[in-house]
C-alpha cells in the first residue's frame, strides 16, 4: 500500500506572480518562476520568504521555460512565449536579453536544451515545425525538422548526442541529428494526446510516454512495436519523468473538472504488471501541479523535489533514504561513474578551446578544471567536438540498430571489430583491423572469416566497395566505420536481388520502406519524385516525359494527390508505393518504354514516354526569317526592301507588307513645285513605325518588332554624330515614367531565356495618344542633307522597351547559333556605363529585427552590430564580411583571422577570400 504525507520540507505562495512555468537551474540553486507579468528568481539556499520579482510586460503566457543544463552556462535560462523562444542572462541584477528566437509561426509547445552542447537548444510547435537552435548563430534554425502534424513535446537523449524525440498527438517521432531532416524510426504510442515524454538516464534506447488516455508507456526506440511496460492511472497524466535515483517514475495526473486529488504519484518501475500501484504518494497542493524538478543538495545524498501549482504555492519535498529504497536504492549513495552504463558516451567528447586548439579535458579525465567563462565571451567558449579523436570515442558513437547488421566485438584496445550481415539468406561476417595512424590518411583492413556464404566475385565487389568509401572518409581526416558497413548492406542487398524478377520486386520494395534511413544518411533534402513534366528546350523544341493513363490509373486508384515529399511514402501502402517508381511488367525492356522522337503516345501497358515535339510553328518568330534578313544602317531603304522579298519569299505576305510599308517611311523626302510636304515628314509617318511595333510586340513577335527598332534605329558607333535630335525631357519612356502609364514589363519563359514583352492595360492603341508625343522631337527636316547622303527621315530614339526588344532577339538568335546575326543587332543596342553606387552597410536589430544604417537601432534604441567573437554590442570601429555579413570588433576581428581563414560564426565562409573577390576591380 503506497504511503501518503503532507508534510513539507519547506512551502510558500507568491499569488501575485500568476507563474504559469517554473525551472530549476543545474546547480539546483535557484528556481525560476515565469509568468505574463513577473519573473520570480529564488535562491533555495536562503530563507523562504526571499523571492526577487522582475516586471515582464507581456500580453501572453510562458509556454515553457528551462535552465541550461551545463555547468558553464548555467545563468543561461529559455522560456517560450507566443511563437518566440528568448535567451536569458541572469548574472547580472536582472534579467538580460540576449537572443530572440523567431522563425515559428504558431505557439511555441516546448522546448530543450542539448545535454551534450551548451550551444543547442530545440524547440517546437503547432506550425508543424521542429527547430534546433545554435546560439553562435542565432538568426536563423541551424536545423529544420518538418512534420505534417504539429509537434507539442521535444526531448533530447540523455545518452546519445545525436537523438531527439518529438510528440505529434499520440505519435512519436525519433530523430538522428547526423541523418538529415527525415524521422529514423515512427511509433504509434497512444490513440489520445501525449503530454510528456521522457528519456531513461540509464539506457539509451528506453522511452516514456504520458498520454491524455489515463497511461505511462514505456518503449524499446530499437524495437518500438509494442511498450515494454505499462502503468495505468485514474486521470490523465499531465507528467511522468524519471527519478534520478534507482528505477523510479513520478507522475502527475489531471483530475475530471479539476476536482480530485493533486497529487503526485511515485512508482517502482520494477513491479510489473496491470496490479501494480504507487509506492508513494505527495499530497498538499489545492489545484494542479504545472511543474516538477529533482534538486539535490550539494551538502547531502538525498533528494529533493521541487512543485509549482496552479494554487501559486511552492513546495520543496524532501526525498528520504526510505524512499530512495522503495525506488531500488539498496545502499546509500550514487554508482561512481566508471560504473554507470553510460560512462564512456559521457565523458567520450573532448573539450577543446576554437581558438588556441588546445585540448582542455579528455575522455579519460573524471574532471575538467576549466575557468568559468564570461557570458560576453559565449560564441568564442567551449564547444564539444562531434568528430571522434580516439578509436574508443568512434566506437561509442556507432549506431549499432543499423538494419540487417549485428555488432559481434568492437575492442578499441586491440583495435578491431567484427560485424556480421544477413541479407536474404546471405551472410557475411566482416573483420576490421584498424592500423595506428588510422584516420588519418590511413584506411582500415577489411577481411571475410570463412563462415561467410557468399561466392568469391561477390566478395572482391564487397571489398572493393569497403575500401572505396573508407578511402574517401579518410582522406579527409575522418572516421569510416559506420558509413563502410551502411555501405556493405547497401551493396550487399543490390547483389542479392540482381539475379530474380521476383527478388528484385522484392528489392524494390525493402528499398523504398528504408528509404528514409539512407536518405538520411545522405544528409540531403528530397522532394517527391516527379511522375510527369514537359519543358521547353532550346528554341522550338519541347520535351514531355510521364506515365500512360493504364500505369496512372493503377498508381492513383487510392490516392488522388502527388505527395508533397517523399517521407510521405511511408503512409502509403504497399501497392501505391511501388507503382509510382516501378514497373510491374518487369519483362518489358528499357528501350520499349521510352519513345524517342515525336510520338503520338506511350505503347505500353503500364510503362513511361519521353516525348520530342516540334512546336516551331506555334512562335510568332522563325529561324529561317533571321537567317535571309539584312542589316544596312546606310541604305534602311534597300534593307527594307531586301526584308520585304525575304518575307514573301518565305510566304510571309503580311511581314513583307510591313517592310514594303517600312521603305515608304524611311525614304527620304524630295522638294519640288508639286510635293509641298513629304510623307516622310508626315506626323503620320512616324506614328504608323510606332503602331507597327506595337502590335508585334503585342503578339510576341519580337523578331519583328526588335528588326524595325534597328531600321528606324541607330548604331552604336553612329549615336551622337548629330543625326537627330534628342527627346524632350517632358517625354520619359522609362519604366515608371511612360506618358501613358499602361505599358509594363512581362516574361515568357523558354528554356533558359527570357523574352520580354509588352502589354498594354487598355485597350487604347499608339495612334490615338500621339498628341502626347512632340513628333518634332522624333522627326527632323534638314535643308542643308543632300540627297546623295540619302539621310534617315524617320528615326526611332532610343527607350527601355526597344532596347529590351533588341537584347530579347539577340538572346534568340543566341539559341538558334546566328551569331553573325547576333552580333549586327548588338551594334544597335546602346550601352550606358552605370556608376557603382558604393557600398552600403546594413545591421539587423537583435530585437526587432527591422535593418538599419546608424550604429543604434530607430526603434529599440539599442546597439544592433554585435561581435561574432566577444557577443557584446560594438560601439567603436568594426569590421563586417560582404559575404556573410558577421563581424564584430576590429581588434577581434584582427586577432582571429591572424591564425585562422574560416568565419568564427561557424558558417563556413572564408571571410578574407570572398571579401577579397568581391573588391576587386
Amino acid at each position: 500500500m503506497a504511503t501518503r504525507w503532507s508534510s513539507e520540507l519547506m512551502v510558500a505562495e507568491h499569488p501575485d506572480l500568476q507563474a504559469s512555468a517554473m525551472t530549476v537551474d543545474a546547480t539546483g540553486t535557484n528556481v525560476l518562476l515565469a509568468g505574463r507579468r513577473y519573473f520570480g528568481l529564488k535562491n533555495l539556499t536562503e530563507p523562504l520568504d526571499s523571492l526577487k520579482k522582475f516586471p515582464r510586460q507581456s500580453k501572453y503566457d510562458v509556454g515553457a521555460a528551462e535552465w541550461n543544463p551545463h555547468q558553464h552556462y548555467k545563468n543561461l535560462s529559455a522560456i517560450s512565449t507566443k511563437d518566440k523562444v528568448e535567451i536569458f542572462d541572469w548574472r547580472q541584477s536582472s534579467p538580460q536579453l540576449i537572443h530572440n528566437l523567431c522563425s515559428h509561426t504558431r505557439v511555441v509547445s516546448d522546448l530543450n536544451w542539448h545535454q551534450f552542447d551548451a550551444n543547442q537548444i530545440a524547440s517546437c510547435s503547432i506550425d508543424t515545425f521542429t527547430y534546433i537552435w545554435d546560439l553562435r548563430d542565432p538568426r536563423r534554425p541551424s536545423i529544420s525538422l518538418s512534420t505534417v502534424a504539429g509537434a507539442t513535446q521535444v526531448r533530447w537523449n540523455k545518452l546519445s548526442r545525436y537523438l531527439l524525440a518529438t510528440a505529434h498527438s499520440g505519435d512519436v517521432k525519433l530523430w538522428d541529428q547526423r541523418k538529415g531532416v527525415l524521422p529514423v524510426q515512427y511509433i504509434t504510442a497512444h490513440l489520445a494526446n501525449i503530454h510528456c515524454l521522457d528519456w531513461d538516464p540509464n539506457q539509451e534506447s528506453r522511452l516514456a510516454t504520458s498520454s491524455q488516455d489515463c497511461t505511462v508507456k514505456f518503449f524499446d526506440t530499437s524495437n518500438p512495436k509494442k511498450p515494454e511496460n505499462l502503468l495505468t492511472a485514474v486521470a490523465p497524466v499531465w507528467r511522468a519523468r524519471y527519478t534520478p535515483f534507482g528505477n523510479g517514475m513520478l507522475m502527475v495526473v489531471v483530475p475530471p473538472m479539476r476536482r480530485g486529488d493533486n497529487s503526485l504519484l511515485l512508482w517502482n518501475l520494477a513491479n510489473k504488471g496491470p496490479k501494480s500501484t504507487p509506492i508513494h504518494t505527495f499530497v498538499g497542493h489545492t489545484d494542479v501541479v504545472l511543474e516538477f524538478e529533482w534538486r539535490k543538495r550539494p551538502d547531502s545524498l538525498d533528494y529533493q523535489l521541487i512543485t509549482w501549482s496552479k494554487d501559486q504555492t511552492l513546495r520543496i519535498w524532501q526525498i528520504e533514504p526510505f524512499l530512495q529504497k522503495l525506488c531500488g536504492i539498496e545502499s546509500d549513495g550514487e554508482p561512481s561513474l566508471e560504473q554507470h552504463p553510460a560512462a564512456d558516451l559521457l565523458t567520450s567528447p573532448a573539450i577543446v578551446n576554437p581558438v588556441e586548439n588546445t585540448v582542455i579535458g579528455d575522455s579519460r579525465s573524471s574532471s575538467i578544471d576549466v575557468a568559468e567563462p564570461n557570458i560576453n565571451e559565449f560564441d568564442s567558449s567551449l564547444v564539444t567536438i562531434t568528430q571522434p579523436k580516439t578509436l574508443h570515442q568512434e566506437f561509442s558513437l556507432v549506431n549499432v540498430n543499423i538494419h540487417n547488421v549485428t555488432f559481434d566485438l568492437m575492442d578499441p584496445i586491440k583495435r578491431r571489430c567484427s560485424v556480421t550481415a544477413r541479407v536474404e539468406g546471405n551472410i557475411v561476417i566482416l573483420q576490421v583491423a584498424f592500423p595506428l595512424g588510422y584516420p588519418n590518411n590511413i584506411s582500415p583492413i577489411f577481411q571475410f572469416t570463412s563462415e561467410t556464404n557468399v561466392d568469391s566475385e561477390t566478395k572482391t565487389k564487397l571489398i572493393k566497395v569497403l575500401k572505396q568509401t573508407a578511402l574517401q572518409r579518410v582522406k579527409k581526416n575522418r572516421s569510416c566505420l559506420e558509413p563502410c558497413i551502411r555501405q556493405l548492406v547497401k551493396t550487399l542487398e543490390e547483389l542479392s536481388v540482381s539475379d530474380g524478377s521476383e527478388k528484385n520486386q522484392h528489392f524494390h520494395n525493402s528499398l523504398i520502406q528504408h528509404s528514409s534511413v539512407y536518405s538520411s544518411f545522405q544528409d540531403v533534402y528530397i522532394p517527391f519524385p516527379r511522375t510527369s513534366g514537359a519543358k521547353f528546350c532550346n528554341v522550338g523544341m519541347l520535351v514531355c516525359f510521364g506515365r500512360t493513363s493504364s500505369g496512372r490509373q493503377v498508381s492513383m486508384r487510392n490516392d488522388k494527390k502527388t505527395p508533397r515529399s517523399f517521407s510521405a511514402l511511408n503512409v502509403y501502402s504497399e501497392s501505391p508505393v511501388t507503382t509510382y517508381y516501378y514497373d510491374r511488367h518487369t519483362n518489358q525492356t528499357r528501350s520499349s518504354r521510352i519513345n524517342r522522337g515525336v510520338s503520338k503516345g506511350a505503347s505500353q501497358k503500364g510503362g513511361k514516354a519521353v516525348l520530342v515535339y516540334d512546336v516551331s510553328s506555334l512562335f510568332p518568330f522563325q529561324r529561317d526569317l533571321a537567317e535571309k534578313y539584312v542589316f544596312d544602317c546606310h541604305d534602311v531603304v534597300g534593307m527594307c526592301q531586301r526584308n520585304s522579298q525575304v518575307a514573301m519569299m518565305l510566304g510571309r505576305k503580311d511581314l513583307g507588307q510591313v517592310w514594303s510599308l517600312a521603305a515608304l517611311a524611311a525614304t527620304p523626302p524630295v522638294f519640288d513645285e508639286d510635293e509641298d510636304f513629304p510623307w516622310a515628314s508626315h506626323p503620320l509617318s512616324i506614328g504608323m513605325i510606332h503602331s507597327i511595333i506595337a502590335h508585334y510586340a503585342k503578339q510576341s513577335d519580337v523578331q519583328t518588332a526588335a528588326m524595325l527598332c534597328c531600321a528606324f534605329g541607330r548604331r552604336a558607333e553612329t549615336q551622337g554624330t548629330g543625326t537627330t535630335k534628342n527627346m524632350s525631357k517632358s517625354v520619359n519612356p522609362s519604366p515608371g515614367g511612360s506618358p501613358y502609364h499602361t505599358i509594363h514589363k512581362v516574361e515568357s519563359l523558354i528554356e533558359g531565356w527570357n523574352i520580354p514583352l509588352l502589354k498594354q492595360n487598355r485597350s487604347s492603341s499608339w495612334s490615338e495618344n500621339l498628341d502626347e508625343f512632340h513628333v518634332a522631337n522624333l522627326v527632323e527636316l534638314s535643308p542643308l542633307d543632300t540627297e546623295e547622303e540619302k539621310p534617315l527621315r524617320v528615326c526611332l530614339e532610343e527607350s527601355w522597351f526597344y532596347e529590351e526588344y533588341k537584347k530579347a532577339y539577340a538572346e534568340i538568335l543566341h539559341q538558334w547559333y546566328l551569331l553573325e546575326a547576333r552580333a549586327q543587332v548588338m551594334k544597335y543596342i546602346a550601352h550606358s556605363d552605370e556608376k557603382h553606387s558604393g557600398l552600403e552597410l546594413k545591421a539587423e536589430c537583435p530585437s526587432c529585427k527591422k535593418h538599419s544604417i546608424e550604429p543604434y537601432c530607430t526603434v529599440c534604441q539599442i546597439p544592433v552590430l554585435q561581435c561574432v567573437i566577444c557577443h557584446t554590442s560594438v560601439k567603436g570601429g568594426a569590421n563586417s564580411c560582404l559575404v556573410c555579413g558577421h563581424g564584430g570588433h576590429t581588434q577581434h576581428m584582427m586577432q582571429w583571422f591572424a591564425n585562422n581563414m574560416d568565419c568564427p560564426s561557424g558558417c563556413g565562409c572564408q571571410c578574407l577570400f570572398e571579401t577579397a573577390s568581391v573588391l576587386e576591380p
